[in-house]
């Protein structure tokens, strides 16, 4: 047995389409999703436009020539040019799809009815909900943001709203999208027909944006920035910043590591307390924190049970003794890039990690 056909998904086939004119936040949804997928074992064949993903020139861009971005969401798969423009691709595309498991593709691509229809289970990543009349939305993570209320609750209070950084609203609508292809195929393996899946970037950004509903609903007022009335925030130490976190139940062992006879003070007592008070509380925190390294406020939190959070570089971060523990980043050979290190799924199976492929070349 191969080390390939051994993966979990390795019985299926999946046919992932990518328009021409698709935005690049659905564009990249898809492409996680099936990401996932290939790296799982799955043999997903990527349908491309004649002139290749516009991700493949996405950047930031690679020493070599060539997106970072695409070799990142692209391992493992393979690749296929067809111009959907024309009857030819079109009845190319009909049969591929027939003899496949899913179809993953991203609304509106120009084949998106008769993909609904297909024999294979259709995925479709859409930018809003089907309730909506969105035809003249604009589509783009900025808008998708705003739309979800998170750009409301990043930044401090006096300034403009901030975007997330990276694609967070597509990664999100991504890993939605690869827990319905899971369902899709779960339920043709034990020979049920799958139903379709939709999933909306917009819905996915409610969803991670939940606690601004909930508390909107409880209290009537929809939560935002909060600057230095935050009730978690990041504190300056002697090499950096570290976020300060901790649950209720945290807060006995929190204030014993702190030591600082201030937080014995009954109105920090409760957590309502300690929101009234916190510039008073913050006051009593910070010493503590400056006149340390991130590395030992993290070991000193972490003896005390405490999710204290030191913030790291990028480049830090291929470092920390976490990722380096749990093998999360791996080196790829590549033909023209030389190595390339990558992400791996953070999951294992049967005890293993497997190194994804290269992303595909463009075929025709």
């Amino acid at each position: 047995m191969t080390e390939a056909s051994s993966l979990p998904l390795a019985r299926f086939t999946i046919v992932e389409v990518n328009d021409a004119k698709v935005p690049l936040c659905l564009r990249l949804a898809t492409s996680l999703a099936a990401k996932i997928a290939a790296d799982l074992g799955a043999d997903v064949l990527k349908i491309e436009p004649p002139e290749g993903d516009p991700v493949r020139r996405a950047p930031p861009l690679l020493s070599q020539g060539g997106s970072a971005l695409f070799e990142f969401l692209n391992t493992s798969k393979r690749s296929l040019a067809l111009d959907l423009a024309r009857e030819s691709g079109r009845t190319t595309l009909a049969s591929l799809v027939d003899k496949a498991d899913v179809v993953l593709f991203e609304e509106p691509a120009s084949v998106a009815t008769s993909l609904r229809q297909a024999k294979a289970t259709p995925v479709e990543i859409a930018a809003f909900p089907l309730e909506m009349d969105a035809a003249q939305r604009p589509v783009s993570e900025l808008a998708i943001q705003a739309l979800g209320g998170l750009m409301h609750m990043v930044g401090e209070p006096a300034r403009k709203p901030l975007k997330l950084g990276g694609h967070q609203a597509s990664y999100a609508a991504g890993l939605t999208a690869f827990t319905g292809l899971m369902a899709a195929l779960a339920a043709r393996d034990a020979g049920h027909r799958a139903p379709s899946v939709r999933v909306s970037l917009a819905e996915v950004m409610q969803w991670v944006n939940w606690k601004a509903a909930s508390g909107a609903a409880a209290s009537g007022i929809s939560p935002g920035r909060e600057g230095r009335n935050s009730e978690f925030q990041i504190l300056p130490c002697r090499d950096g910043h570290v976020a300060v976190v901790y649950t209720v139940t945290q807060w006995p062992a929190t204030r014993t590591l702190i030591g600082d006879a201030r937080l014995d003070d009954p109105k920090f007592s409760a957590r309502a307390g300690r929101r009234q008070n916190i510039a008073e509380l913050y006051a009593a925190l910070a010493p503590w924190f400056a006149d340390k390294t991130r590395e030992e406020i993290q070991k000193a939190a972490q003896a005390r049970g405490v999710p204290f959070g030191p913030i790291f570089s990028p480049a830090e971060l291929l470092q920390t003794e976490q990722y380096m523990a749990r093998g999360f980043l791996a080196d790829m050979a590549h033909s023209t890039q030389g190595t390339l290190r990558l992400p791996q799924l953070p999951v294992q199976w049967n005890g293993r990690s497997f190194a994804p492929r290269p992303a595909p070349e463009l075929a025709a």
